[in-house]
């Protein structure tokens, strides 16, 4: 039995001495005007299997987590950033010190639009709206299979295939861009 609870007890001391990594890692503030509130209010969040645990960032808004397990980590701030409902995983081996740098913004980056003209081309000729939800576009033919508008006129191939929106998909959130440069390929 005194055999057992010596087993027992080193068993314990060594899985505890295994928890050797470290996570050192900085929120990199994509709205700098922000930078006092993100830097007095923000908290970064560490789940690692059953443990939880938090740590305010710094005035450089640096963190770090020490005598982590060697195991899946997941990261998350608080509070959200956007995009929402983002979190990292990082994965720690025995020993590692990791460093990590975070994005974050704190007000949606969408909040300030401008309307429809693009940010990097400055052009609104090849800017499309971005629709979410279910949606679809309806056809129009008429009896000879020849496409016509709404109004039953009859219109060109190339005004019929015309892409007049883009798809945002089905997930409607809090922050999210209103246009799309076909150009440039952004969302803004």
């Amino acid at each position: 039995m005194k055999k057992c609870k010596i087993l027992y007890f080193l068993f314990i001391s060594l899985s505890c001495l295994s928890q050797t990594g470290k996570l050192n890692g900085k929120l990199i503030l994509k709205d700098p005007e922000n930078y006092k509130k993100v830097s007095e209010n923000t908290f970064i969040i560490l789940k690692d299997g059953k443990r939880i645990d938090s740590v305010k960032v710094d005035d450089k808004l640096a963190f770090n987590f020490e005598k982590l397990s060697t195991d899946t980590l997941k990261i998350f701030v608080s509070p959200e950033g956007f995009p929402v409902n983002r979190y990292y995983i990082i994965s720690l081996k025995e020993n590692e010190i990791k460093n990590f740098e975070i994005p974050y913004s704190s007000v949606c980056p969408f909040s300030k639009n401008t309307g429809n003209i693009c940010p990097v081309c400055k052009k609104n000729d090849k800017v499309l709206p971005i629709v979410y939800g279910f949606t679809m576009k309806i056809k129009y033919r008429d009896k000879n299979g020849n496409p016509i508008n709404k109004y039953g006129k009859v219109i060109s191939k190339e005004e019929d295939e015309k892409i007049t929106s883009k798809s945002g998909g089905c997930v409607v959130s809090d922050c999210q861009p209103n246009w799309f440069c076909e150009l440039d390929q952004i969302d803004f």
